[in-house]
């Protein structure tokens, strides 16, 4: 049997983020798990606990075997680092539309937040490509890829496994980069791109400063959306990538300033 979770059965309300969690607990412990005791342990279906650990082993945190799937190593604290901030499938498509910007042998910024770990999950690990990030949780899910990774220095954030400073914004000046991939919290087909935090805004502009292309990757609802501090202009901004709910006028408003917009279906 597995460990003390018979306690589970009686609360047949678990959800898949908190069966996922007992699992990781499980993994943790260096425990390899069995879908078949997992599926009755939980009362769902195997079928069921096959995309958990399929969804695990895709975050880089199990890897599946035959009938089940064993650790990884990795640390389980940043898979905690974004209790509240779930993936979309429309994330997932914005990512892999992104994703197919960065060529062979180019070296990329990917920036923090959902969308833009969402690029890193979908970038050609054979194609020589190196990532430059301040977040952990990038670092995490290509750790123990073919992909290059360099971590730049700094103050790490509490609420956000990010690092931010003037040291990181100091490592940024000597190194040069052919595309960021960032998100916004906000943003203006006329005025600009937007995060709700200063510190962060002060860093992506340095990013900017540093990139050959810079590529916005959201979704369409944050267009409209004006949040604390503007770290880009329309004009700074090679392109776009966001979702169907892309308003005709916005689009045309970043075609005209030379935008480059890629839509994907919603």
């Amino acid at each position: 049997m597995l460990l003390s979770y018979h306690n589970v059965r009686t609360n047949t309300m678990v959800d898949g983020v908190d069966r996922k969690s007992y699992i990781l607990d499980l993994l943790q412990n260096d425990k390899p798990v069995s879908v078949r005791e997992l599926a009755l342990e939980f009362n769902v279906s195997e079928m069921t606990i096959r995309r958990d650990l399929d969804e695990l082993q895709r975050q880089g945190l199990a890897v599946r075997t035959h009938g089940g799937a064993v650790p990884t190593g990795k640390l389980r604290f940043l898979q905690t680092g974004l209790p509240t901030y779930g993936s979309s499938a429309i994330k997932s498509k914005i990512g892999e539309a992104a994703a197919r910007l960065a060529q062979p042998g180019q070296t990329v910024v990917i920036d923090t937040g959902t969308t833009a770990l969402e690029v890193a999950r979908h970038l050609r690990q054979d194609a020589g490509i190196t990532v430059a990030t301040t977040s952990l949780y990038v670092a995490q899910e290509l750790f123990n890829t073919q992909v290059d990774v360099l971590i730049l220095g700094g103050f790490l954030r509490r609420e956000f496994p990010r690092v931010y400073g003037p040291l990181t914004e100091k490592l940024l000046e000597d190194i040069h980069i052919d595309i960021l991939f960032i998100g916004c919290d906000g943003a203006s087909s006329e005025g600009g791109f937007y995060s709700n935090d200063l510190h962060v805004s002060s860093l992506e502009r340095s990013m900017i400063r540093i990139a050959d292309r810079v590529v916005v990757v959201t979704e369409s609802s944050k267009f409209g959306r004006r949040a604390f501090s503007r770290y880009a202009s329309v004009d700074q901004v090679s392109a776009v990538v966001t979702d169907n709910g892309l308003s005709s006028t916005d689009r045309n408003n970043l075609a005209e300033r030379g935008v480059e917009v890629t839509i994907v279906d919603g």
